[in-house]
């Protein structure tokens, strides 16, 4: 007996694969939802090289950084509201706001460092409007947002006798101003992003930011305030609009009551280009910051062509609708195969 069950253990039946001759599938690294965003910057601006090289020439480059940075700040804003499932469409109000408001106070206090507090503490408070209507109230985003940047735009007609207000000198020298070769706008946005993505990724309350965001139900079970930080998102995007709206100004030398005109769908578009989703908690500020450059080179690229405003709006479109079909291609590819399967 023995005999027979070593024999059948030492015998190896011949139809049985070897581990080591199995093949190996070679897998292609993953970019990620928020990578593909480089990969698109990079081709644009290899695109711009080959058709239009003039718009990566340093003077180029310089005019556009500073309005790329006060985009990023923008989308840095509109980024963190859609974390929480929302919009916020009040951004051509409050950026013009926040314009008038600096000029005004920074003129009347005779200082600018009041001045930014005064802007900031009144674009906070609209912001706490916002995020209660929405929260509080239950008004769909949209609506809200879109009532309360009626409201601001009045009010700054109100302010300005719809004539553009000059802004205090200081300001538009910091606007202007460069440190280590590079815009103070930029660098003013990079501290924003920094700030935002290091709130919202390495910290506790940046945890429960995002879990508020992917399920408001769960994480009240838990014992999170989901009221705060939806309350909050709409507080930090305005911030964010204010800071954004007054390094306009400064850099215009004037403000007025369309300064935001050029900051809604632009800063909307770079969020999705980035690959925040709508349906609210995964996000990445900084994929938001980079597809403001890419917009921003984008529009300079068609202007340079010779192409007119509704060209770069049509340009703007297309580029969401390929952003969201790149994101979405991958799982539509494994959706195919196990269908076809």
């Amino acid at each position: 007996m023995r005999k027979v069950i070593s024999n059948r253990a030492a015998v190896a039946p011949d139809n049985v694969p070897s581990s080591s001759s199995k093949p190996r599938s070679v897998r292609v690294p993953a970019i990620g939802e928020f990578g593909w965003i480089w990969v698109g910057l990079v081709l644009l601006f290899v695109i711009s090289l080959a058709v239009a090289p003039g718009t990566l020439s340093r003077g180029s480059i310089l005019a556009m950084l500073p309005f790329a940075g006060i985009l990023a700040i923008v989308a840095t804003g509109q980024t963190l509201v859609i974390q929480q499932r929302g919009l916020d469409m009040s951004a051509i109000g409050m950026v013009s706001l926040a314009g008038v408001v600096m000029a005004r106070t920074g003129f009347a206090f005779d200082s600018l460092g009041l001045a930014v507090v005064f802007t900031v503490g009144v674009c906070a408070i609209v912001g706490v409007i916002n995020g209660t209507l929405v929260s509080r109230l239950a008004i769909t985003p949209l609506v809200a947002t879109l009532a309360v940047n009626a409201l601001l735009v009045g009010s700054v007609r109100s302010l300005t006798g719809s004539v553009p207000v000059n802004v205090p000198t200081i300001m538009q020298t910091i606007s202007h101003a460069q440190l280590i070769g590079l815009p103070a706008n930029v660098l003013i946005a990079f501290a924003f992003v920094v700030t935002a993505w290091v709130i919202t990724r390495k910290t506790a309350v940046g945890r429960q930011f995002v879990a508020v965001g992917v399920n408001p139900r769960a994480a009240e079970a838990a014992g999170v305030r989901v009221l705060w930080y939806r309350i909050g998102a709409y507080v930090a995007s305005a911030v964010c609009f204010s800071a954004a709206g007054m390094l306009l100004a400064g850099f215009i030398g004037s403000a007025s009551q369309t300064s935001g005109n050029d900051y809604l769908l632009p800063a909307i578009a770079a969020v999705v280009v980035g690959g925040t989703p709508f349906t609210g908690g995964k996000g990445s500020v900084i994929a938001s910051a980079v597809a403001a450059l890419f917009m921003a080179q984008l529009g300079q690229l068609v202007l340079a062509l010779g192409a007119g405003d509704s060209v770069q709006l049509l340009v703007q479109a297309c580029a969401i609708l390929l952003a969201t079909l790149i994101r979405h291609l991958p799982t539509a590819l494994r959706t195919f195969r196990r269908f076809k399967q």
